[in-house]
């Protein structure tokens, strides 16, 4: 498992390919060959030894996504589909459920930042909003023991979002079908902060393809 790459090192084209982990242990996850069962496992780079932290176990295919670290492992957040749904859980640094942290009818996509020092936890996903395409995806922000869920990125469009590594300002790029792609700049609650670009169709619109 890789580390997620930092926003401020995008231009940087030497910037390391480097693990998720420290200088003493790396995270890495192994799959059964029948993908039924998934290990989260930490990997002692001074010994070599292997040691299960977190395990998925289906009568089908397991899906899994890199995990977040968080105070250098000393807690963990867990995507999972254990309750019928794709959800994040808290673990401890010994593979301990805390707690729960999103639950309902929705499928939660990915981890876009962890903010520590505050405990709230940024992600994508979708299915959630009424009224809307379910495979529109959205921005959300949640405490980490599930309290003050919510949307951060509202309307009926599919977004794509791209946040900051100190998880105050994110760029929401949006648009569906029939309608003219648009960027914003918003703040971490969701407030827009200006607008940014909004894409010029008039030569394709004259082609009246």
């Amino acid at each position: 498992m890789g580390a997620p790459p930092l926003n401020k090192d995008r231009d940087n084209e030497f910037r390391p390919s480097i693990w998720l982990g420290n200088n003493s242990k790396i995270y890495l996850s192994r799959t059964s060959r029948d993908l039924k069962r998934v290990d989260v496992c930490t990997v002692d780079i001074n010994t070599d030894v292997v040691t299960p932290v977190i395990d998925e176990r289906f009568n089908t295919y397991v899906e899994i996504n890199r995990p977040g670290l968080v105070n250098d492992g000393k807690e963990i957040i867990h995507w999972s589909e254990r309750d019928g749904w794709a959800h994040f859980y808290l673990f401890d640094s010994n593979g301990k459920l805390k707690n729960q942290i999103t639950k309902g009818a929705f499928h939660c996509e990915s981890i876009v930042n962890i903010d520590e020092k505050n405990r709230v936890l940024y992600f994508t996903a979708n299915g959630r909003e009424a009224k809307e395409d379910p495979y529109y995806l959205h921005l959300y922000r949640i405490n980490f023991d599930g309290s003050g869920m919510k949307l951060l990125n509202p309307g009926d469009f599919d977004h794509a979002v791209n946040m900051n590594d100190e998880n105050k300002f994110f760029v929401n790029n949006f648009s569906k079908v029939n309608t003219v792609p648009r960027s914003v700049l918003m703040d971490n609650t969701g407030k827009k902060v200006m607008d940014l670009e909004t894409a010029d169709l008039s030569l394709l619109m004259a082609t009246r393809l």
